[in-house]
């Protein structure tokens, strides 16, 4: 395999974590909007205000792409320093895996989401509750990209190209 390819998929797989990341997020914003959307048909059908919060109710999952996204820079540094490319298959796997764990993340947190959009149109209280289990599930996305940004960052350049580049 020569040293483009090598470059090449590890590229790859730190676009991957942005990949599964916006499945995720494209899923968890879907099933939240389509909650917000159907909470405020309610409540105008109920002749009652449509709470604004809905919408930040729907828009929580987003936030793992830019989480992705910093995986992706980082990740992308990692292959293009020197003898970088030597690591291809850990940045594979680092962008594959963390793109899972942050779009399975943002899926569920969309579905507690179009949860907390049925309980705040219904009741108009509990909004900063809602926030707080959402923010639960959030921190478990900040620790999987936390904690894969201190793996990728364990990972050295082979001994013999740091020899080569002094």
């Amino acid at each position: 395999m020569t040293q483009q390819t090598m470059i090449e998929i590890g590229q790859a797989g730190a676009f991957m974590s942005v990949f599964f990341a916006s499945i995720g997020s494209t899923l968890g914003t879907g099933i939240a909007g389509a909650a917000a959307v159907g909470a405020w048909k309610k409540c105008y059908s109920q002749e009652k205000p449509a709470p604004f919060q809905l919408a930040i109710f729907a828009g929580t999952p987003l936030s793992q792409i830019i989480y992705a996204l910093i995986m992706m820079i980082l990740i992308n540094k990692k292959v293009l320093e020197v003898g970088g490319f030597q690591n291809w298959h850990f940045c594979l796997a680092v962008g594959i895996l963390c793109g899972i764990g942050l779009g399975v993340n943002a899926w569920f947190m969309g579905i507690a989401a179009a949860k907390c959009c049925d309980s705040f149109a219904d009741t108009n209280k509990g909004f900063t509750n809602n926030l707080m289990v959402i923010g639960i599930m959030e921190t478990v996305a900040l620790f999987v990209m936390v904690f894969a940004i201190i793996l990728l960052n364990t990972v050295k350049v082979p001994g013999i190209v740091e020899a080569v580049v002094k």
